[in-house]
């Protein structure tokens, strides 16, 4: 089971759309909790994550994956869409695989269409390997990217 952990500021409208993608995860099983970490969040973005069961926890991703319960972490950016049968996908890879992926988000179209799928894509890594590892989701992606898997 995973635990996502969703950086968030300000950004509620984003983050409710997030939070309804996730719902059939949490149903099968495979996300076991989801984390807010907002440093200083609205009263909007604390409203929907009581509402949606979400823990908000006001610090950083690595906060956030300090307090985490699940194996797994799965660190999303509120505006992510998620590719066809990504449930099945992050299922499978978190059985049986020990290396950080990349979630990457549908392709879109364009000569950079590949680039922004990048840049906007989720990371997927063990709890125990991001360790204490601090930064944005871009350091993150920068530093667990260049040796893992992509899953889209």
């Amino acid at each position: 089971m995973l635990t996502v952990i969703i950086p968030a500021h300000d950004s509620a409208e984003a983050l409710a759309g997030l939070l309804a993608t996730l719902v059939p995860a949490a149903v099968d099983g495979l996300v076991r909790e989801v984390i807010v970490a907002d440093g200083d969040s609205d009263a909007a973005t604390a409203a929907l994550c009581e509402d949606a069961g979400a823990q908000l926890l006001r610090g950083s991703i690595a906060a956030a994956a300090a307090v985490a319960k699940g194996n797994w972490l799965l660190i999303l950016e509120p505006e992510m869409r998620f590719p066809s049968r990504w449930i099945e996908v992050v299922a499978d890879h978190s059985s049986r695989a020990t290396q950080p992926a990349l979630l990457l988000p549908p392709l879109g179209t364009g000569w950079l269409a590949g680039r922004r799928q990048a840049n906007s894509a989720g990371l997927l890594i063990r709890t125990r390997d991001f360790g204490g590892t601090q930064g944005d989701m871009k350091t993150l992606r920068a530093q667990f990217g260049r040796r893992a898997l992509r899953l889209g």
